[in-house]
């Protein structure tokens, strides 16, 4: 009885090892800004996150100085876009209109995944981003 509990338990452990998971690929882009009203002064609590994703490791809002960055996890395609919304009220009352921004073509340094799925990676400077007032 042990022998077998043992020989099934050797045989699903060489399955597991010798099976390799293949991933969906996609893109880690490192996205970094900044964000101001149209008098050049930044606006804070802008929430800044990609269509179809959100940033890792890092909020996704601006700070006091209208800066936003990270890491985002993005599906290959052809185009990704980021949107900046004036969701809190916090510190400005939701007074501010929404944006969406192209950023496929702002992608410097794209190393493509592979077809294991391994990540490729990018960087995105999107500079100044100026919103408008309601």
């Amino acid at each position: 009885m042990r022998k077998s509990i043992f020989c099934i338990f050797a045989l699903a452990l060489l399955m597991l090892v010798g099976c390799e998971e293949k991933h969906e690929p996609y893109y880690v882009l490192t996205v970094y800004g900044t964000v101001v009203d149209e008098a050049g002064e930044p606006i804070q609590g802008i929430h800044a996150y990609p269509e179809g994703g959100d940033f890792k490791g890092r909020d996704g809002y601006t700070d006091y100085l209208g800066k936003f960055g990270g890491y985002v996890h993005l599906a290959p395609r052809n185009q990704w876009t980021m949107i900046f919304e004036d969701v809190d009220g916090d510190y400005n009352g939701g007074e501010y209109e929404r944006l969406t921004i192209d950023i496929s073509q702002k992608v410097t340094a794209p190393i493509a995944p592979d077809e294991w799925g391994y990540s490729g990676s990018g960087y995105v400077e999107l500079g100044t981003i100026v919103l408008k007032k309601k």
